[in-house]
């Protein structure tokens, strides 16, 4: 038989059926919540995984285009008249054909200024290499000293806005703020252009476009520049290096405002002769 302390100690501290009941009920929520919150937490880990690894897949591939594209430039073989398309298929053995480079160390080291010859094949080649993505994207393409901006070529998606209250669609530089993103499209007439810009180095003017465009993909080289920087006949004496900066950068098709395009000093190029 059960002693009596074995009786009185039952019935003063042995915890109730009730009590047990509620105690584990009480764990068992506990254990829900502590389940729950981890499996919210391993779904919000793998969506994050996922898209971060999409992401940069894509800024992966479009680093590899744009380096590629300007390795592209760097060793492309250009004629010397700009006038004048390189005919793969039959090829014109009497077709003076040059490195891009060359030519436009040649034309740089006279006077440090390229000519028009010169530019139009840069922005011939550079609109050849650049033609897969130009429909989506926007792009540039630099050559800088530490004094001034040798070359620039610009490529730009031309959109058209529809103000609020309007029906109208006007271009985007005349500053009227579309009401929504779906306001915004292409101009149908003349979707892209291409300019040479000569902006100030001092104005730092590429860094405020890329604020104004977002996340822009870059790829970056320098080159040895040489040019005449003395008064006498024997030019190999009297020659400079000069170590100038290549940039290729491209970025999603972007409204960019009339006064951001102002402070680069661009000329529009006309596409009809550069466009095999």
């Amino acid at each position: 038989m059960e002693s009596l302390n074995a009786q009185r100690y039952r019935k003063f501290f042995a915890p109730p059926r009730a009590s047990r009941g509620q105690a584990a009920v009480t764990d068992a929520l506990f254990l829900l919540v502590i389940i729950s919150s981890l499996t919210g937490f391993l779904f919000i880990f793998a969506s994050n995984y996922g898209k971060g690894i999409s992401d940069q897949v894509t800024r992966n591939d479009s680093f590899e285009f744009v380096s590629s594209a300007l390795k592209t430039l760097m060793y492309q073989s250009v004629t010397r008249d700009a006038a004048l398309f390189i005919d793969v298929q039959h090829p014109n053995p009497d077709l003076e054909v040059d490195y891009l480079m060359a030519l436009l160390k040649e034309d740089f080291a006279d006077d440090g200024i390229l000519t028009p010859n010169t530019q139009r094949n840069m922005a011939k080649s550079l609109y050849a290499v650049m033609r897969p993505v130009a429909d989506t994207q926007d792009y540039l393409f630099t050559i800088t000293t530490a004094q001034e901006t040798v070359l620039m070529v610009i490529w730009r998606t031309r959109f058209l806005v529809q103000a609020e209250g309007s029906t109208a669609y006007v271009p985007y530089n005349e500053g009227v703020d579309p009401a929504r993103f779906q306001n915004v499209k292409p101009d149908e007439d003349e979707p892209h252009e291409m300019f040479y810009c000569k902006p100030s180095v001092a104005g730092n003017p590429i860094q405020k476009l890329f604020l104004q465009v977002g996340t822009a993909t870059q790829a970056q080289g320098l080159i040895s520049m040489v040019q005449f920087c003395g008064t006498s006949f024997l030019l190999a004496q009297d020659t400079c290096e000069l170590r100038a900066g290549v940039l290729l950068a491209t970025w999603t098709a972007t409204p960019i405002p009339e006064a951001e395009w102002q402070s680069l000093k661009c000329e529009k190029i006309d596409l009809s002769g550069i466009a095999n």
